[in-house]
């Protein structure tokens, strides 16, 4: 396992399936963390479902991501406790604003903006100045496959997602100097209750998600929270500015065939 003995790391939307995840894989790889969310009962309810160990904390802060004021009331409480902070991981979630573009409302496409656009750049600009101030810094941001090739009915998703690449492209050029590297992670379909969801309704949902995969499987959480250790490490310390798409080959596929029915 990687070790990330020492360091802090704080996680938004840390009480959905990614972020609690992935703040348990980096606990276990022996980094203090912080998942950030809006709902306190959420939060300590994934702490306490955690092992814990001595000498490394897995605690929470209840933050608005989309309020640079709350943020920065958790971000003096974590620096108080902590005295730096080492990682950064952006996976929080605002509600779907899914449908034909004409449909959507003003007020669907801001809310989501504000949390899946604004609540990053809010998070790196509070987190990261401190990654600026101690010459160190780990930021990895969530993105999505339809940064790299879409369907109908996503558009609000795909502006967000596609600022958020452009955010972290460009802050990888400006604060790379100070030894903080910033990439992304797009995953495509992953095992989690939205997903689940969607496979459940309809009977050719599954078929035709597999059908479409290479790699002939829907990932899972492991296969995030891999990638999110390896970014974080020391072995990724020259790696700044990428995007890493974790799709069992989806994006690459331009096959009209079945890979189930392959040989």
């Amino acid at each position: 396992m990687l070790d990330l003995s020492g360091k802090t790391a704080v996680i938004t939307g840390g009480s959905g399936s990614f972020g609690y995840a992935i703040g348990k894989s980096l606990y276990y790889a022996g980094s203090n963390v912080i998942l950030i969310g809006r709902s306190s009962e959420k939060l300590k309810s994934a702490v306490k479902d955690v092992n814990k160990s001595s000498g490394v904390t897995f605690t929470y802060e209840k933050s608005d991501i989309t309020s640079e004021d709350s943020l920065l009331v958790s971000k003096d409480k974590i620096i108080n406790q902590f005295k730096k902070i080492d990682i950064l991981v952006t996976c929080a979630a605002g509600a779907a604003a899914s449908g034909k573009f004409e449909d959507i409302t003003s007020n669907e496409w801001k809310n989501l903006l504000s949390t899946d656009l604004d609540g990053v750049f809010l998070a790196c600009k509070v987190f990261g100045s401190e990654m600026v101030k101690n010459k160190f810094g780990r930021i990895i941001n969530f993105t999505s496959f339809h940064n790299v090739a879409t369907y109908p009915y996503r558009t609000a998703y795909n502006t967000a997602k596609s600022g958020v690449e452009g955010l972290s492209r460009a802050l990888a050029v400006e604060w790379g100097h100070h030894n903080i590297t910033v990439n992304t992670i797009a995953p495509g379909p992953i095992l989690t209750p939205r997903t689940e969801w969607f496979l459940n309704q309809d009977e050719r949902n599954p078929k035709g998600m597999l059908s479409r995969t290479p790699n002939v499987r829907i990932g899972d959480l492991d296969d995030i929270t891999s990638s999110v250790l390896f970014l974080a490490s020391n072995e990724a310390k020259h790696i700044n500015g990428q995007r890493l798409v974790i799709d069992g080959g989806w994006t690459k596929n331009s096959w009209w065939g079945d890979h189930q029915e392959l040989d």
